[in-house]
């Protein structure tokens, strides 16, 4: 069985903000409402994203819960 590759949580986070179209952090912060360090702590692995915040992130990364979940290594496939 092959090896799957270990998804680095915050390089996915900056690769599909930016898919979206912003430049930065701050960017996507300013524009959908969350605080820049908690959304750094929860990427970083730092904290876990509470149960309404995974869902807002969700919205604004344009995501299904399962994606982000497997991205945060919360969920194995």
């Amino acid at each position: 069985m092959p090896k799957t590759k270990k998804i680095d949580t915050w390089e996915w986070f900056v690769e599909r903000y930016q898919e979206l179209g912003y430049k930065s952090l701050n960017q996507f912060a300013i524009k959908q409402g969350f605080q820049k360090s908690s959304l750094s702590r929860y990427f970083h692995k730092q904290r876990q994203m509470p149960a309404d915040t995974l869902v807002a992130v969700c919205l604004a990364l344009k995501v299904k819960p399962e994606e982000l979940l497997v991205a945060l290594n919360e969920w194995k496939r």
